[in-house]
Formats: structure tokens, C-alpha cells, sequence
């Protein structure tokens, strides 16, 4: 029995050998490395020594492997019916912190309220009567869009980039695809170079289908409405703002009718209001109250990868039995 070998700081990682050779693969650098356990089958024995004699600076051999055959292939079924092993994320690394916080505050918009630096009130009370109004509809009434804002920026950045399958190297999912696909194909490699035959294998044999549950999909399409009415009992009232609003005042020429003789023109004081302050003051107390309130919403991180592991398990425990009756076929 033959083993492909491969000659560690030869490979120039020219990358031919993989092309047709299920017994190899790159690594992230390209280098070439061998799927253990590198077995050939006797079916793929003159295709792998063809491969070999190609190799520009010889870094790939074959070795004679004595075998027990029998013992050999004890060996791999209990391998194959091992319980699988994982490394979970972190809960810190979607946990929503008090440094999001502070980031998704400085995203929430300012913006003016209506009239807002438009000198047109007749007196400062006046001005900040209409500040306080505008304040209360404008800005305050907003707090349930504000709230869902925030915490979609905590879905996209924190929770989505660890529990949502994307084809990145470090994503815990696609990783693991990747892992269980390389112990499905040493398997393979193993099985058939001990019995010297070709196992039938389906086509998506190596395709792992399960990427995000439905439970992930329905949290991102679905507002929560739960966490808006726990903001919403939490947050100040509007009143604790109003010290923020700001009155300005300017003199403006203003035309005077008389019945009698010509116009004249006199000078009147004009009021404003701003809730720049206001605002950024609403803005942080929302984004403490959202964090105070929804930092425990990370557990869903949690239950989306228990899920997505109970789901890829039972894909895995399907094509470990299909391996095994293609063990006692082909034995």
C-alpha cells in the first residue's frame, strides 16, 4: 500500500498538484499539504505517481505503507463514530458592550426640528415654549426608530459577523463547513486506500447545507418590539432635556404704520431656540438605555449557534452512515 508524502520547505506552491488530486490541498499560503491519512487507493495509483513525476522541485513521494487491513478499518469506524467536537465563539465576541454603546451613539442622527434657529418668536419664553415642543414631537417621539436603528448596527457589526455564515476564514460556521469537509474527505481517502476500491459517493456528499437557522432569520426580520417597551418604561421623560434648549436672541428692524404722517422703523428683539444640546444629551441617554436594556439580547447569538450545531450534527451523523454501509461494501 502506497502513502503520499509531502517533502516539507520544497513545495514552491506552484499549485498543479491539486488540481486533479483529492489527496491534497493548499493551506492559506499555498502551500501543498497532504489530507491525512494519504492513502492511495489502488484505483488512483498511477494518476497520484503521474502527479508525483510532474512536481517542478520534487516535493511529493510515495511511501510504502504495510497495512493491517482489518485493524486498520476498526480503526476508522470508531474514528467515524466519534461525537463531534466544537470550539465555540466567545459570547464576548457578539456581546453587546458598553463600547458599542458608545459607538452607535455617535452614528445617531442630529437633526433640526422645525423653525429651529429661526428668529421669529417675540419673546424668549416664547422661544423656548416652542423649543420644548418641538423637542417633545420632534426628537423624543423618535426614540422607538432610534432604538431599532441601534440595535440593527449591533446585528450587523457584532452579532451577524460572529453567528451569520459568511465565506470568511475565522467566521465559526464557514470554518466549520470547512473542518467537517476535510475529516469527511480523510475518512474517504483512508476507506478507500485500505480496501484498494472506489466508494459511491452522492454528488453533495461534501456539501454541508445548514449555514443560518431560520431562528437567526426571523430576529433580523422582525422589529423588536420587546426591547422598544423596555426602553421606552426606562427612558427619562422629555422634561429632563428642557435645560438643554438653548434661546438666542437679535435685534430686527421692524416697519411701524402711523395713521397719520410716514412710516418710521424701530428695533425689536427676535428669539430662537437650539436643541443641539438637547439632542446630544437624548442621543447618550438613549444609547445607555438601549445597551442597559438590550445587552442581554446576545444570548440570541447563543441559541442561533446551538442551533446551527444540532442541525449541522444530524447532516453529519447522515453521511457517517453513509460511509459506514460503504464500509461494509466495500470491505
Amino acid at each position: 500500500m502506497q502513502k503520499l508524502i509531502v517533502e516539507k520547505g520544497t513545495c514552491n506552491a506552484c499549485g498543479m498538484c491539486t488540481v486533479d488530486c483529492d489527496l491534497l490541498q493548499e493551506d492559506a499560503s499555498g502551500i501543498v499539504e497532504v489530507i491525512a491519512p494519504g492513502i492511495v487507493a489502488a484505483a488512483v495509483l498511477e494518476k497520484v505517481r503521474n502527479i508525483v513525476s510532474l512536481c517542478p522541485t520534487n516535493a511529493l513521494r510515495l511511501q510504502e505503507e504495510h497495512v493491517d487491513q482489518k485493524k486498520r478499518l476498526a480503526e476508522l469506524k470508531k474514528k467515524m463514530k466519534e461525537p463531534l467536537e466544537w470550539e465555540m465563539p466567545s459570547k464576548w465576541d457578539y456581546a453587546f458592550s458598553a463600547d458599542d454603546k458608545n459607538d452607535f451613539e455617535s452614528e445617531l442622527p442630529q437633526p433640526y426640528a422645525s423653525d429651529e434657529g429661526e428668529y421669529k418668536y417675540s419673546s424668549d419664553s416664547k422661544a423656548y415654549s416652542a423649543g420644548k415642543s418641538a423637542f417633545r414631537n420632534e426628537i423624543y417621539s423618535q426614540a422607538d426608530a432610534l432604538t431599532q436603528q441601534i440595535m440593527a448596527l449591533y446585528q450587523q457589526r457584532k452579532l451577524n459577523a460572529v453567528v451569520r455564515y459568511a465565506e470568511v476564514p475565522g467566521n465559526f460556521k464557514y470554518d466549520t463547513h470547512n473542518r467537517l469537509i476535510q475529516k469527511l474527505k480523510s475518512f474517504v481517502n483512508e476507506l478507500e486506500g485500505c480496501t484498494g476500491k472506489k466508494a459511491s459517493l452522492p454528488s453533495d456528499f461534501y456539501t454541508f447545507r445548514t449555514k443560518d437557522t431560520e431562528f437567526i432569520e426571523d430576529i433580523q426580520d422582525s422589529p423588536n418590539d420587546w426591547l422598544a417597551a423596555r426602553v421606552k418604561e426606562n427612558l427619562v421623560s422629555p422634561s429632563e432635556f428642557y435645560d438643554n434648549i438653548k434661546t438666542d436672541s437679535m435685534e430686527d428692524y421692524v416697519k411701524v404704520s402711523h395713521w397719520f404722517g410716514d412710516d418710521t422703523y424701530e428695533t425689536r428683539e427676535k428669539y430662537s431656540f437650539s436643541l443641539r444640546r438637547a439632542v446630544e444629551r437624548f442621543n447618550r441617554a438613549l444609547a445607555r438605555t438601549v445597551w442597559k436594556c438590550g445587552k442581554y439580547t446576545s444570548q440570541n447569538g447563543g441559541v442561533e449557534l446551538e442551533k446551527f450545531c444540532k442541525a449541522i450534527t444530524e447532516e453529519w451523523k447522515s453521511k457517517i452512515e453513509h460511509l459506514l454501509k460503504q464500509m461494509e461494501a466495500m470491505s
